[in-house]
């Protein structure tokens, strides 16, 4: 299953990248968040060991899309002037939430013997990320100085 995951995580990184060259990483991310909520759901309905192969694969190329579409969105939104940190913080809280919602996953399973609610919340989750998208204001245009090499620079 790793190897299948690590699969479509490779696919996943460059179909979304071109996917957002011509839709644009938000539409894009609407796409994989709501391919990734079918996931979960249908995970939540059935975990048959003939599911798990696909599903694997499918699973793996929306984290790939995610890390794909993160930063060039993040640069698209907030431009490339403070990046390292702006990004930081997106994969902080890609962090915080693999921590948390693993932790929450663990005690739903601890509680229930199954995983079948974990999957569920994350489906909700999942659909709740996607309606962000509509949420979320195109980046306004950069008006971005341009300066030519032996120019005179204005006196400010």
């Amino acid at each position: 299953l790793v190897a299948v995951l690590a699969v479509g995580n490779a696919l996943g990184r460059v179909v979304a990248g071109f996917t957002a060259d011509r839709i644009g990483g938000t539409r894009t991310m609407l796409i994989v968040f709501v391919a990734q909520a079918v996931l979960m759901g249908g995970l939540f309905v059935s975990r048959a060991a003939i599911v798990m192969l696909p599903v694997a694969a499918a699973v793996g190329f929306c984290y790939g899309a995610n890390l794909s579409l993160f930063p060039s969105t993040t640069a698209g939104y907030f431009g490339t002037k403070n990046l390292g940190v702006n990004y930081g913080l997106v994969f902080t809280a890609w962090g915080v939430g693999g921590v948390f919602g693993s932790m929450t996953a663990g005690s739903i399973v601890d509680s229930t013997g199954t995983y079948a609610l974990a999957y569920g919340a994350a489906a909700v989750l999942c659909l709740f990320a996607a309606a962000l998208t509509f949420a979320t204001k195109p980046p306004a245009p950069r008006a971005e100085p341009v300066t030519l090499r032996g120019s005179v620079e204005r006196a400010a």
